[in-house]
């Protein structure tokens, strides 16, 4: 079926995806707010179904997995879990795309998309995005 998402649903997920990235560009994030952006970028691979499409957003999708993942880092030598400002525009970007995938995305095409990410997160894969091609 083609049923879109409910109202509720994509204002709640939208809602906690955009606290999580004022939470981490105030310093005031936590392992929490950047898993929470995490799986914001994953899904959002996920639910890119035209090869046009993933190629298009890949080098937003890698620029904010690496800004995560720095911040991680940053966290582990007792930094704030905090962005810097030139990766904030990145994650932005993001949150504007999986906005627009949850208003616009089937249920079904979500739940398969869910379905993607939670096989990931029990694999081994360090990520589910492609290797980065060189320059």
């Amino acid at each position: 079926m083609l049923l879109p998402l409910p109202a509720a649903t994509v204002r709640a997920a939208a809602l906690e995806n955009h606290l999580a990235l004022v939470a981490m560009r105030t310093g005031n994030g936590s392992v929490d707010q950047m898993s929470c952006l995490l799986k914001v970028a994953y899904l959002s691979w996920f639910l890119l179904e035209k090869p046009v499409d993933r190629e298009q957003h890949i080098h937003l999708l890698h620029a904010s997995e690496t800004a995560l993942q720095q911040c991680g880092l940053r966290a582990q030598s007792g930094q704030p879990w905090s962005l810097r400002q030139e990766e904030i525009a990145d994650l932005e970007s993001l949150l504007a795309l999986h906005d627009r995938q949850l208003h616009s995305v089937c249920a079904h095409q979500y739940q398969a998309a869910w379905a993607r990410l939670q096989h990931f997160v029990s694999s081994d894969a360090q990520s589910p995005l492609p290797a980065r091609r060189p320059l």
